[in-house]
């Protein structure tokens, strides 16, 4: 008995395994670009979308943002109508577009854009800019290369970055909207899909280097999840008539009625940053106003096409390039239907 008493007096002093405590994160020095990230830990759980404005934010500089092969064609462009938004997706034979510079650490590359509306002119954007919403807001995807897919870098918090363009009111149609809007008859219902184009990015896109906010915020979706999103929100914008802006809302729904509004209720900024990354123009408006002519592309050819030119598609090549190609390409044509003549001939004799 007394053994057995001792068996279990020692059984009770074996020490219990701790779970290791997390340590906490250093601050890293202001004005860095870890700094910005370093924020993620404290905001990243907040609702999104948010009111963003000049007053109020912090000034914080960064390098210039960097856009690389937005001029290259895709071998391909799809736009679906999922019945809850518009999701426009595109393949690249090579190297995506992809950015680097501004906020971001590591390079992030180009994954989908999606849009946001509303049932009338006076409402459709996800975000409001100095309190004011807009006819739509068209958003574009990007993740972290290092993580090769969305699916795991939305995972992490610094694997998903969400560029937001707010969509303004505009006598004229815009030209960079109408080569996408050209597909929507054929995507009418819920669940289907067209190919457009395909054009480069840069023909919807406004690139730009500076002057744009950015803030930290959860995604939620429609499965339940929560996934820490970096927004940012560029003062340059796009344009739509009403007839543009009308053809979004003859889009159906997955019950087969018109989707005419799909844009997310505002949330409250509460105490987070939102950060006014290298201001420049007049700040009299915290968006831009709509240019009156088109601007040109700031996109770079990355280090992999400059080194090795034979990856871009032809339109991308200069025209002797295609020229040659052409040549050899009939040339090849030419042998290969002469051949069986010849041996026809041989056979004949």
């Amino acid at each position: 008995m007394e053994k057995k008493t001792g068996d279990k007096s020692a059984e009770e002093f074996v020490p219990e395994e701790r779970p290791l405590e997390k340590e906490p994160t250093v601050e890293p020095p202001y004005g860095s670009r870890e700094w910005i990230q370093y924020w993620s830990e404290f905001e990243g759980h907040l609702p999104t979308p948010i009111n963003v404005s000049i007053t109020g934010s912090l000034v914080y500089i960064c390098p210039d943002l960097k856009w690389f092969n937005f001029d290259v064609y895709p071998h391909k462009v799809k736009l679906t109508n999922t019945g809850y938004t518009l999701v426009l997706s595109s393949k690249w034979r090579t190297e995506r577009p992809y950015l680097i510079g501004g906020p971001f650490l590591e390079k992030h590359v180009l994954s989908q854009i999606h849009f946001h509306w509303g049932a009338d002119m006076m409402e459709g954007s996800d975000h409001t800019v100095d309190d004011r919403r807009y006819p739509g807001e068209m958003q574009v995807t990007f993740f972290r290369s290092e993580y090769l897919t969305q699916e795991e870098a939305i995972k992490y918090a610094d694997g998903v970055t969400m560029v937001c363009y707010l969509i303004k009111y505009g006598v004229n149609p815009d030209d960079r909207l109408s080569w996408v809007i050209e597909g929507f008859p054929r995507i009418q219902e819920a669940q289907t899909n067209t190919r457009i184009g395909p054009l480069p990015m840069s023909r919807l896109l406004p690139m730009f280097y500076e002057d744009y906010f950015l803030y930290w915020g959860r995604l939620d979706t429609v499965a339940g999840d929560q996934y820490v999103i970096k927004w940012l929100v560029p003062r340059a914008v796009l344009f739509a008539s009403f007839d543009q802006m009308k053809e979004f809302r003859k889009l159906w729904d997955p019950w087969d009625c018109p989707n005419l509004r799909n844009f997310r209720p505002l949330q409250e900024r509460e105490d987070r940053h939102i950060f006014y990354i290298n201001p420049h123009w007049c700040q009299y408006n915290s968006l831009l106003p709509i240019p009156r002519v088109p601007e040109p592309s700031i996109s770079m050819l990355s280090p992999a096409y400059l080194k090795n030119p034979w990856m871009l598609p032809l339109q991308n090549r200069p025209e002797e390039d295609v020229a040659v190609q052409e040549t050899q390409t009939k040339n090849t044509s030419g042998i290969l239907i002469d051949a069986p003549a010849t041996a026809d001939a041989k056979d004949s004799g």
